[in-house]
């Protein structure tokens, strides 16, 4: 028996795969998701150099095998509030960085939320059209800096996220339902999970084995509708009717990016975490 969330074709996978490694640099490399890719890149035998806003100049004009842009607004509520934080959060920090770095191949972690309906698999496919003007703020931004990197880059690629689970969350629904906080969408949305250190391992998986200059959606397979989530809380923690909710289905296609690395199931993921995060819940 293997333990919840255990992916053996992932641990196959890994063990077989052989990467040249050289000096990676995390930007953002402290924050939720880059301090996974950090960890992960140095138990693989990156050099792994970090930078955040503090200390962003002192790494200026250094050269790097690799560039991982991890960086950038995560809140959506803060794009809609204060569109110019975002811009220059987002996506001015982005365009900077192509340029303060030397690099032979860059990384940017972007998300599905650029797709114009998301909630439709053959509308997320990575060769979708998308159309700027119908974006929100926070989506729009992340576009615009998805256009840099594919303009300025001679060797890139992008990977779009979905919701994501680990050690320091510290937003999203499933973070509010264990601090009790108020629900703001529906238990009838569907979204896609993939734990922090799965996304590390196959973004720098997809930065070795995959097609540069490419688009990898890159979350679970699958969706899991919000209620079986909350089914595994303890009746403490479940969340009693609210008023006000959202329902958001995502449906994103994973097809191109599961051929080159095994993506697990959003299911196992998310169920995974919680059995983590609360030892004495069980599975429905």
């Amino acid at each position: 028996m293997y333990p919840l969330g255990y992916n053996r074709n992932l641990s196959l996978f890994l063990k077989a795969f052989s990467v040249n490694k050289g000096h990676c640099l995390v930007i953002g490399g402290s924050g939720f998701v880059g301090s996974a890719i950090s960890e992960v890149a140095a138990e693989q035998g990156w050099q792994v150099s970090i930078v955040g806003s503090k200390d962003y100049d002192e790494k200026i004009g250094q050269r790097f095998d690799l560039v991982i842009n991890a960086n950038g607004n995560a809140k959506r509520f803060l794009a809609n509030r204060d569109p110019l934080f975002d811009f220059q959060a987002s996506a001015a920090s982005v365009y900077s960085s192509l340029f303060d770095f030397k690099y032979e191949h860059y990384v940017l972690v972007s998300t599905v939320d650029v797709y114009n309906h998301p909630s439709q698999a053959a509308t997320t496919r990575e060769d979708a059209q998308i159309e700027l003007e119908a974006l929100g703020s926070y989506a729009f931004h992340k576009r615009l800096a998805e256009l840099f990197v594919m303009r300025n880059c001679s060797s890139w690629q992008i990977v779009r996220l979905a919701q994501m689970v680990g050690p320091n969350l510290s937003k999203g629904p499933i973070f509010d339902v264990l601090q009790k906080n108020p629900l703001w969408i529906d238990s009838a949305t569907r979204l896609h999970f993939m734990s922090t250190r799965h996304v590390a391992q196959y973004l720098l998986a997809l930065a070795s084995k995959g097609t540069k200059n490419e688009i990898y959606n890159l979350c679970g397979r699958g969706n899991v509708e919000f209620r079986r989530v909350i089914d595994l809380l303890p009746p403490e923690l479940r969340p009693g009717p609210q008023s006000d909710t959202e329902q958001q289905i995502y449906d994103i296609d994973t097809y191109k990016a599961h051929q080159i690395v095994p993506l697990p199931a959003s299911w196992d993921e998310v169920a995974a975490f919680m059995k983590d995060a609360m030892p004495q819940g069980g599975e429905r």
